[in-house]
């Protein structure tokens, strides 16, 4: 089954004190890479999202946004560090005391020093807003697996049409590649016939470089592999597996070598020019599995 890796999901679902939205997008990648963009009070979860998603998702980048609104203001809790003030007024004491100065020290002052206020989140044990969160969470990965669903179905088209395209390629190679050998042994002939008309002893010494030329330019083994290549794509799309992408990508390799080893033994015009049409093929299947899940 061929899904894509870009797609955008959303979802969002109100808690008893609590509203979350969750949005995701994800973008090609050869590896399953999640970030999480979430509310300090929240990190406690993002460990369960990545799992959760790590499920649905098996390969791209996945970008996380969680929002959140609560019935109070805020659930960040505030609290002076009174050890810390006690300090700084002992201090500003034995200050005033060298300077001579009978003033008390200004509150303004304290309000500047770092840690003067201690900064917590408090959301007790979590679990009234674990479930709501991770509703939302699922809402936008359905709508993310939906549309990875859509947009496959739309990559599946066009690579088994480009698939349906190279095995009519292949074919016209493996057609013109069948008299290659009865067509050099002609011409070898007809050239002899030129320069030393009527000399049959030559007869043997041309067939046996037809022999050697036959072995030199045979593509049966290449083609075969060719066609089994094209086979194991086919199984592989038509298959239950998700993540695909890669297997895909090593086949397109596979079938790209086969062609070059072609194109290396045959002089053919011909299977040159088909040669060259099948590149252009597999380049542009490879160009679609980069997006291929």
């Amino acid at each position: 089954m061929m899904r894509s890796m870009t797609a955008y999901g959303r979802g969002e679902v109100a808690g008893r004190q609590s509203r979350f939205c969750v949005e995701m997008r994800s973008v090609n990648r050869k590896h399953l890479d999640i970030i999480v963009n979430i509310p300090k009070e929240l990190l406690r979860f993002e460990i369960d999202i990545k799992k959760r998603i790590g499920k649905v998702v098996y390969r791209g980048s996945v970008a996380v946004f969680v929002s959140s609104k609560y019935e109070d203001e805020s659930l960040v809790r505030v609290n002076p560090n009174i050890p810390l003030v006690r300090q700084l007024k002992s201090a500003w004491d034995e200050i005033a005391q060298e300077w001579g100065y009978e003033g008390q020290i200004d509150p303004t002052v304290l309000a500047m020093k770092e840690s003067i206020m201690v900064y917590s989140e408090d959301i007790g044990d979590g679990e009234e807003y674990r479930r709501p969160l991770m509703d939302s969470l699922d809402i936008a990965l359905e709508g993310l697996r939906g549309m990875k669903d859509s947009e496959g179905v739309a990559l599946d088209t066009d690579i088994r049409n480009r698939l349906g395209l190279l095995e009519t390629l292949i074919n016209g190679i493996e057609q013109r590649a069948q008299g290659s050998s009865e067509k050099y042994r002609r011409k070898l002939m007809e050239r002899l016939e030129e320069v030393l008309p009527g000399v049959v002893e030559n007869e043997e010494r041309i067939l046996r470089e037809v022999a050697v030329y036959a072995e030199r330019i045979d593509i049966a083994e290449e083609i075969t592999r060719f066609y089994s290549s094209i086979n194991q794509f086919y199984g592989i799309i038509d298959g239950a597996e998700r993540c695909i992408g890669k297997t895909l990508d090593f086949l397109t390799q596979e079938l790209q070598r086969e062609t070059n080893t072609i194109a290396s033994k045959s002089g053919d015009v011909e299977v040159s020019r088909l040669v060259v049409e099948i590149k252009s093929e597999l380049e542009r299947i490879r160009e679609q599995l980069q997006n291929v899940e």
